[in-house]
């Protein structure tokens, strides 16, 4: 349920700035000191939540099964170009 409330609040930010996120990047931190991070590409630039939603749960599900009590989830938009703007 964390997730989604940060893929909507990532959404709707990218939105409000007029741009698109071309890739995704989750970061897990646990009590033990370790953290997992993935960064995922997007076919499509896009701030729509029901895409950026896809990708965040893939990358969540590409965590697989971690050890170790989750005290951190961050959800980062990465490579943003205007919304809009055709990629090369």
């Amino acid at each position: 349920m964390a997730l989604l409330g940060l893929v909507v609040q990532l959404g709707a930010e990218l939105r409000r700035r007029g741009q698109s996120a071309r890739a995704l990047t989750l970061t897990l931190s646990f009590a033990d000191g370790p953290a997992w991070e993935k960064t995922r590409r997007m076919v499509e630039p896009s701030a729509h939540e029901d895409d950026l939603r896809l990708l965040a749960y893939q990358v969540k599900d590409a965590a697989g099964p971690q050890r170790g009590w989750l005290t951190g989830l961050a959800l980062r938009a990465e490579d943003l170009v205007t919304a809009g703007q055709v990629a090369e």
